[in-house]
């Protein structure tokens, strides 16, 4: 098990692999995005948004596109510097941002490294009445086969499931939830730069590394062999909540 402050420490480390998780992580299926807006009457033009966790900005943009009115806010400093909106350096559980003062925060890949209590009381506090909060999870479809296969060779570290509920209390409350199926298409040496943005990855050694770089190779050499490209099947776990 990873202590509280290690795992805060591993969530930190991403801006070192900045330029490559910008290349090889993927999107948001534009399905997951548009939970945030079910039912309810405000548009993404105008929206004030909060990033939480933005990093280098994968969600970032598409919602600065989208017209939102937003900051990312991240304890990662090398990871912000290719954020393209306003930034703010600050953890889920201090984020330095005006009591009610946002519409919508959205969490992209980041809500496994929260104290999720904590964070949930914090977003509680900058969210006006009735302000939601969407939480994006990536996932390697690890119900394919061969995905189940090379996330464990990769040390993946995928622990959501589509039968998993963020319960976080402290004034947010579940109110509606999705999961969108979709590909992204890489490489071999693509999925070896995805690796090398993996918690794992970043925090073992060079000899462990190159043991697991060796491992992907081989894999798609001889057990599941590749030429050119593969698409890689991901789920993404959606979760809407509001203030409450």
């Amino acid at each position: 098990m990873v202590r509280p402050r290690a795992q805060a420490a591993h969530g930190r480390s991403f801006g070192t692999q900045a330029r490559v998780y910008n290349e090889v992580r993927p999107g948001y299926p534009d399905s997951a995005l548009d939970l945030a807006l079910t039912g309810w009457e405000p548009q993404w033009s105008g929206l004030r948004v909060c990033d939480l966790g933005g990093g280098t900005g994968i969600l970032t943009r598409r919602l600065l596109a989208r017209g939102a009115d937003l900051i990312a806010v991240d304890p990662d400093t090398a990871a912000l510097e290719r954020n393209p909106a306003p930034t703010k350096i600050g953890t889920a559980e201090d984020t330095g941002l005006e009591a009610e003062s946002l519409d919508l925060v959205t969490v992209a890949q980041a809500w496994h490294w929260f104290d999720e209590a904590k964070a949930a009381a914090e977003v509680a506090r900058i969210l006006r009445p009735g302000g939601r909060l969407l939480i994006l999870i990536n996932q390697l479809d690890v119900r394919v086969d061969w995905v189940l296969r090379l996330s464990r060779i990769m040390h993946a570290g995928d622990v959501y499931r589509p039968q998993y509920r963020p319960q976080p209390g402290n004034g947010l409350a579940l109110t509606d939830r999705r999961l969108v199926e979709f590909t992204t298409e890489l490489t071999v040496d693509g999925i070896v730069d995805l690796a090398r943005t993996r918690s794992y990855w970043l925090r073992s050694n060079e000899k462990t590394r190159a043991r697991i770089e060796a491992n992907l190779r081989e894999y798609f050499s001889v057990e599941h062999p590749v030429s050119g490209t593969v698409d890689l099947p991901y789920m993404c776990l959606a979760y809407l909540l509001e203030r409450v």
